[in-house]
């Protein structure tokens, strides 16, 4: 980490979210279990990759650990925007890993939608969802406490049953900042039900924000599909982002795996 992280304090921090007000579909490597590290994003970046996550990250050993910061985070120059992805419960443990982690990334992620049971039993993940109160004061906090206004703040979300509910987190957390939400269009209890796209597009057509469609996008088709089904009334100009799962098997061979992508659904104007 120490040899990487060196060379990238020379390097000029990107804003990330300038990638959204370009007018272009933006190509996203998503959080992945063990996949995104270093080596896969250099990997993925070759093949017109615009944004980077790291795997999800524990804030409160990163901060305390510094053998865990060497083990679960490298970067160097050419790794941007990247997007370094936390699982936290505490606002200033969050505020913590995220100060350690400014000088050497875009912006951080909280991760509100794992729904794995180890992640939910010690707080962390899609159980957050249920506490917007303290998921609008870890937003809140990293905003104060991060100097760079240029840092990108956002969070990762699965949906409740009531709608309602849902938007009414979402609003919070776009008061306090966040500069973008990743939606999951499933509940907690859902793992390969459909994606309630619906959902996704009521939650858009109620904020100002960056909304991330997020669930069950196997090719660019299935992307211009989800776009169409979460546009909100026609009226709106709309700058296409949306998420996908891409097999690259023509460009990547050698991997075996489906290399996912997001791409983002952005309000640009509202009339």
């Amino acid at each position: 980490m120490i040899d990487d992280i060196t060379e990238t304090k020379e390097c000029q921090i990107k804003d990330p979210m300038d990638l959204f007000h370009s007018g272009q579909v933006v190509k996203i490597c998503a959080p992945m279990v063990r996949y995104s590290k270093l080596a896969f994003r250099t990997l993925v970046r070759k093949y017109s990759c615009d944004l980077c996550y790291t795997p999800m990250i524990v804030a409160a050993d990163f901060v305390r650990s510094a053998k865990a910061r060497d083990s679960e985070f490298t970067t160097n120059k050419g790794d941007h925007p990247l997007i370094v992805q936390f699982a936290a419960k505490e606002a200033q443990i969050l505020c913590d890993a995220a100060r350690i982690i400014c000088p050497f990334a875009d912006g951080i992620d909280l991760n509100c939608g794992c729904p794995q049971r180890w992640a939910m039993s010690e707080g962390y993940g899609a159980c957050l969802i249920n506490k917007p109160e303290l998921v609008k004061d870890m937003v809140r906090h990293v905003r104060s406490q991060i100097d760079n206004p240029k840092f990108a703040v956002s969070i990762k979300i699965r949906i409740h049953e009531d709608l309602k509910r849902t938007v009414d987190l979402c609003q919070k957390a776009e008061a306090a900042g966040v500069s973008w939400i990743t939606v999951h269009g499933r509940s907690i209890e859902e793992r390969h039900q459909p994606v309630h796209y619906d959902a996704i597009k009521i939650i858009k057509q109620s904020m100002s924000i960056p909304i991330v469609a997020n669930g069950d996008i196997k090719s660019l088709k299935d992307a211009e599909n989800v776009h169409h089904l979460t546009e909100a009334d026609g009226k709106n100009k709309h700058t296409l982002f949306s998420k996908y799962t891409y097999q690259v098997l023509n460009i990547l061979y050698f991997l075996s795996t489906l290399t996912r992508f997001q791409v983002f659904i952005l309000n640009v104007s509202r009339t």
